[in-house]
């Protein structure tokens, strides 16, 4: 009777297995076929986001680079425009001309070749040349249109001679006076490689310019590839400068990819983890079909995995932010004398790191030294420049420099052509006993200051050029805030706004700063809700004081 009994309950176990209609091949085949679109699905998005930030990292060192080549270009112009204001103060003296251009003509200088052309008369007459024999014949009939374009020309005009080693010709004259003309001739080289391509911010890229349209290979001036590799493929990025009477194009493409390895390991990772995870689940599901129970516990567990790659890309959302935060102040000193308060409003173009920072430090017993500056860009590079920026200028004033020395210094450290971005900045000291200042401007704004009956006024300044630009020394003042005045020192994300005159933004800031409020705190947060209230379309960092005075030091 037992074994008749076993020959009846395992046809019953295997019918009650196949009831259902949906036995655990049929399960495991949907699973591995949902789980590998939802895995392909997710990779593809990770990979779409990387591809964003290729192209927008592709942007920002592109518009660098171009930045660049724009400040060659006004070592380009800058000595036509001298060497023609000297003929015309000259009378077209040649020896002037020999002198004030052949700081630029010469084998390893800007120009090789350079004439001097007089054009008032009805034929253009070549007075001086200097350098190497000219490609464009004197005599010829395009130098005669050449001269005679440049004549009736505000700036300069360009052309390029028919010559194997390809120079660029350049005639700069004067519509008001046309008397001169100046005509420089510029190499290239032969195989058009240029040497700039080591230097940041080009080390990255693939480039080439262009006078003119991209597309018309005979435009080409200058490359850091060879002629079989262009024109350019793949994600490209270009830029458009003033060129004369010409436009210069400068199209790049990435050399490896700007975003790190891991941006470009994400889809992948996700995809394979994605594609284990489906496999694991599919097998677990084929052998727990029979127990609802498990099934749906798997199925929680699988929502779960999801879930985690959700929070994972969330916190890789939140990196930039919070190394941003971490390269700014964790709080303000407590300084007797001093109502401080400071703020920090991440701009609306997403999770870049910007280049926005403030600094209040403690000097002595009765100074205080304060700092708000700006780098541009944003990303990494900015942020880069932006921390050694902080911590040099507040070492300086540790060590009891003033803010003109301090900029001065920093000016010699700071260059863009190595570190690709440039900063402005405002340095102040403030006595705490009189409540007076000392002052420097790095191309920043002035800062405001609301008085004790709520009168508001920018102090008055004599800014410098921004750092980066040049070494050179900076002007200070010595303005005084009064006693109960409160100071306002802001980056201009707080004052710019896209179609309008800055003007109108100062304007608007000083009219909500006096309004006044009972503390400096209060004070930022009606400043942040009244100009930012639809969100900032940059970064902007605020800091300010009010000076108490003697009586509460």
């Amino acid at each position: 009777m037992a074994m008749a009994g076993a020959d009846v309950v395992a046809p019953t176990a295997e019918r009650e297995v196949a009831r259902p209609g949906w036995g655990p091949a049929r399960v495991a085949a949907v699973i591995v076929a949902l789980g590998s679109l939802l895995s392909l699905i997710t990779a593809w998005g990770a990979w779409s986001a990387d591809q964003r930030n290729e192209r927008d990292l592709l942007a920002v060192q592109t518009k660098q680079a171009a930045a660049v080549i724009g400040g060659q270009i006004l070592t380009i112009q800058e000595p036509l425009e001298t060497a023609l204001r000297v003929a015309q103060a000259t009378d077209g003296d040649p020896a002037r001309f020999r002198l004030t251009m052949g700081r630029a003509t010469g084998p390893d200088d800007v120009f090789v070749s350079a004439s001097l052309w007089d054009t008032s008369g009805p034929e253009p007459v070549l007075v001086e040349q200097i350098g190497t024999e000219p490609v464009l014949d004197p005599g010829s009939v395009d130098a005669r249109e050449l001269v005679l374009k440049a004549r009736a020309t505000a700036g300069f005009v360009v052309t390029r001679a028919d010559d194997d080693y390809n120079p660029v010709s350049y005639a700069a004259g004067d519509p008001v006076d046309p008397r001169w003309v100046v005509y420089a001739e510029r190499a290239i080289p032969a195989d058009r490689i240029a040497p700039v391509q080591r230097t940041a911010p080009f080390a990255e890229l693939h480039f080439a310019t262009y006078i003119g349209a991209a597309d018309d290979p005979s435009n080409l001036v200058t490359t850091n590839v060879t002629m079989d590799e262009l024109p350019l493929t793949g994600g490209t990025s270009s830029v458009e400068l003033p060129f004369g009477d010409k436009t210069l194009t400068f199209v790049a493409t990435a050399k490896r990819h700007l975003g790190g390895e891991l941006g470009w390991l994400l889809p992948w990772l996700i995809l394979a983890v994605g594609l284990a995870l489906t496999m694991i689940t599919a097998f677990a599901a084929a052998n727990l079909v029979r127990s609802r129970r498990r099934a749906e516990a798997d199925r929680r567990t699988i929502a779960d995995l999801y879930d985690r790659l959700d929070v994972l890309y969330g916190e890789q959302r939140s990196i930039a932010q919070t190394l941003q935060r971490a390269l700014l102040p964790a709080f303000n000193p407590d300084i007797p004398g001093l109502d401080i308060a400071s703020r920090y409003v991440a701009g609306a173009e997403g999770v870049d790191i910007g280049g926005d920072w403030y600094s209040i430090i403690r000097r002595g017993e009765r100074e205080v030294c304060f700092v708000v500056g700006d780098v541009s860009g944003r990303g990494i590079g900015a942020a880069t420049v932006m921390a050694r920026l902080r911590f040099t200028i507040r070492a300086y004033l540790a060590e009891g420099h003033s803010p003109g020395v301090v900029l001065g210094m920093c000016s010699e450290q700071f260059d863009i052509d190595e570190d690709g971005h440039i900063a402005t900045v405002v340095v102040g000291v403030l006595d705490l006993d009189t409540c007076g200042l000392v002052l420097a401007s790095a191309g920043h704004f002035a800062p405001l200051v609301v008085d004790a009956e709520g009168t508001a006024r920018y102090l008055e300044l004599d800014p410098g050029p921004p750092l980066g630009v040049m070494a050179t020394t900076y002007r200070e003042t010595t303005p005084s805030m009064g006693v109960g005045s409160t100071l306002v020192a802001f980056t201009d994300g707080l004052v710019e706004r896209r179609g309008e005159s800055l003007d109108v933004g100062l304007d608007r800031l000083a009219r909500a700063a006096a309004r006044g409020s009972s503390t400096v705190d209060h004070l930022l947060d009606v400043l942040v809700g009244h100009l930012l209230e639809d969100g900032p379309e940059d970064d902007t960092a605020l800091l300010a004081f009010r000076c108490l005075g003697d009586d509460t030091a």
